[in-house]
């Protein structure tokens, strides 16, 4: 497994083409983490802003998507993500969020939480 993070715009903006042709369409055991995406990042501006993450990340075969809501989720969605095989995307913010989600959720592939 290989493991990668940064902020959300550069972590699948600037990369999206790596991520598309080797990771996704060979079903590379890699795991992408970034942090700052949507519009969190506020004070940095437009430029750091991500919100297309999703959509560029959804589009890829075999890919993965996790948006964990808080720390609970996040910490879950990390676990899940390391033993899940192929690609994952685990998209997360960069404020300080409410807990939504007790400290120990478990989250599963394919299952949503409301």
């Amino acid at each position: 497994m290989r493991a990668t993070g940064s902020f959300a715009v550069f972590g699948t903006g600037r990369a999206y083409d790596q991520i598309r042709n080797t990771v996704a369409y060979s079903n590379l055991n890699v795991k992408i983490a970034p942090t700052h995406a949507g519009i969190s990042v506020g004070p940095d501006g437009g430029s750091h802003q991500m919100l297309e993450d999703i959509s560029l990340m959804r589009g890829l075969p075999r890919m993965k998507v996790l948006v964990p809501a808080d720390y609970a989720a996040a910490c879950s969605a990390l676990r899940l993500a390391a033993k899940t095989p192929g690609p994952v995307y685990v998209r997360m913010g960069r404020a300080s969020v409410p807990a939504v989600y007790a400290p120990d959720v478990e989250l599963e592939v394919g299952r949503a939480y409301v």
